[in-house]
């Protein structure tokens, strides 16, 4: 769909239900021409693409401060409509998202509207726990597994042309996947984050529990997977 409303790069395609909930995921860049920064918002327990925002000439300091401002629009729009919609947001910690987390611990939660969400703790693990979600090469795995599933099932609503764009250049490579050679893959790393943030709060909510783990019909066949030998 065309975005009803765009707020600087940000593209809104549903206004702010008040009573729903809504996550906020930043995967970050360098910011310098490259690789894009970009945000995805969701309304839960719809899973329904909001809002999104991408855009490669933008530093960390600068993105973190786009999701905050994405953060206060929900809650000062639901508050308009009469609501108090719950919002959680989290970064991807992976090598830039290290200058991500010190830009918001610099500009303080406490003026972050919502809960900053971070993936628990295991039983066994021995590194230095920071804020956010670590992206590894299994959770990405099961991350793109759930995705593939969710949309096969029209269990997510995607609603942005660039965001349906990408997912056509992303291809399994290897036993991963990732963007064809030219491509980006910033919108759908961002959207992969909301999954595992909202398997987090799966836990928390019985709504949100319910869709995160509805059982794939077997009437629906498996889309293909395009495989990429990197030649």
């Amino acid at each position: 769909e065309e975005p009803y409303m765009t707020m600087g790069q940000t593209r809104w395609y549903k206004d702010i239900d008040p009573n729903a909930t809504y996550l906020v995921a930043l995967d970050p860049s360098l910011g310098t021409g490259g690789d894009y920064g970009a945000i995805q918002v969701f309304e839960m327990p719809s899973m329904t693409q909001v809002a999104e925002w991408r855009h490669n000439l933008t530093p960390v300091q600068a993105q973190v401060k786009h999701l905050r401002d994405i953060c206060k629009y929900i809650e000062n729009r639901g508050q308009e409509k009469g609501g108090n919609p719950q919002i959680y947001y989290s970064v991807e910690n992976n090598t830039l998202g290290e200058a991500a987390l010190i830009v918001i611990s610099d500009l303080g939660e406490e003026n972050f509207p919502g809960l900053f969400l971070s993936e628990p703790i295991r039983k066994g693990h021995i590194r230095k726990f920071r804020k956010g979600f670590n992206t590894t090469h299994r959770t990405k795995i099961a991350s793109c597994s759930q995705l593939k599933n969710m949309i096969e099932t029209n269990k997510m609503m995607l609603k942005s042309k660039p965001m349906i764009s990408e997912l056509k250049n992303y291809v399994a490579s290897g036993i991963g996947f990732k963007a064809k050679v030219g491509e980006h893959d910033d919108l759908v790393s961002s959207v992969l984050l909301i999954i595992r943030m909202a398997n987090v709060l799966a836990d928390w909510d019985p709504h949100i529990y319910e869709k995160m783990t509805e059982k794939i019909s077997e009437e629906h066949m498996p889309m293909p997977i395009f495989v990429s030998t990197g030649l």
